[in-house]
């Protein structure tokens, strides 16, 4: 009997949701699992910034092109005030390198036109960034691909031609592949508890819309980062190696205010609507996400270790997943699944 599916995703984030929807543009037959809902991992922290000058340097993220265009930016750009004069020194540089994605604002000028901003060694205005609701982002990317909900892939059985994945709701599926897009439960799994990743906890806070801004600010990032989300202000992230507790803290409620007020200056004490924590996981000494299979395996993939830059790097991997099941030598060096014992 053939397999239902010819891939199951386990995991509707944002590795899960953009391979789905390039398999399923490529003619697949796709079936998504999650634990609980669309996004609702730490793709779901609600605003995400999209950011394609991220580097300390001001320089374009990896693919960062190729990306943009799986993500049809809205106009109006992203701001990034540079925090010394070296590193406004390196944004001019890198704006005049890369005119099609930034432009180089000086002080006086940045005083100007964002009077509301603080960028006293001025700022890049990154064309292309722009502030995205991850959640809403997760589920158009997946479209009319079906969902399991509250259901998550609890171990498999590889055959020859096949997989059997058994799931936590008793059911088991078989499919032609399974490809694991999940960040913490690859890192608690038995299986793949080796894997070379790197857990990182990070808060959110919205906030009510201080009466001292203006009616509209465009994305910020560089402390932090801010998105206009309306009456509300999405502000973030921590970025915690280490904690002894999971979830929100008072303290990483602080540090997120500290460095928005260092953007904004009249932010004052805002009213606090939500603050949330999640975990995400890195590959570490790379900044690149993790994908492909296991050396022994070749019906067992693995797309994780987004890290800060999900929403690029789910944009532009995950458009090339039907690419890289067809040939693994196009899988970038840089991003293939490595274990705890290939670095030791």
């Amino acid at each position: 009997m053939a397999p239902s599916f010819d891939v199951l995703i386990g995991g509707a984030g944002l590795a899960g949701a953009s391979s789905a929807r390039a398999l399923a543009r490529a003619g697949y037959r796709v079936l998504l699992v999650d634990r609980h809902t669309v996004a609702s991992g730490a793709s779901g922290s609600g605003s995400g910034m999209v950011n394609p000058m991220m580097s300390r340097k001001g320089r374009p993220v990896w693919q960062v092109r190729e990306a943009l265009q799986q993500l049809n930016p809205p106009p109006g750009g992203l701001l990034r005030p540079a925090r010394t004069q070296e590193q406004a020194d390196y944004f001019l540089d890198s704006a005049t390198k890369n005119a099609d994605l930034a432009e180089w604002i000086g002080p006086t000028d940045a005083l100007e036109r964002y009077p509301y901003l603080a960028a006293p060694y001025g700022l890049i205005l990154a064309k292309h960034g722009f502030g995205t609701n991850m959640g809403d982002l997760c589920r158009e990317w997946i479209g009319n691909v079906p969902v399991m909900e509250s259901c998550s892939v609890e171990d498999w059985t590889e055959h020859a031609k096949y997989v059997s994945v058994h799931l936590s709701n008793g059911e088991t599926v078989d499919c032609t592949r399974l490809l694991l897009a999940t960040g913490l439960d690859l890192v608690h799994h038995p299986k793949t508890s080796h894997l070379y990743l790197h857990p990182i906890k990070g808060q959110r806070l919205q906030i009510r819309r201080p009466a001292s801004l203006p009616p509209e600010i465009m994305p910020l990032s560089g402390f932090g980062y801010v998105v206009d989300e309306g009456d509300t202000l999405g502000i973030g992230s921590t970025f915690e190696h280490s904690w002894t507790e999971s979830g929100p803290t008072e303290a990483g409620a602080q540090e997120i205010l500290n460095h928005a007020r260092t953007m904004l200056p009249d932010l004052g004490d805002p009213d606090i609507v939500t603050h949330t924590a999640s975990i995400r996981v890195t590959v570490p000494g790379t900044r690149l996400p993790m994908i492909g299979p296991l050396p022994e395996s070749d019906r067992v993939w693995f797309f994780t270790g987004l890290g800060s830059k999900g929403i690029l790097m789910s944009a532009y991997l995950g458009s090339r997943i039907p690419d890289f099941f067809n040939d693994l030598e196009a899988i970038p060096a840089g991003c293939r699944v490595a274990t705890r014992k290939d670095k030791a």
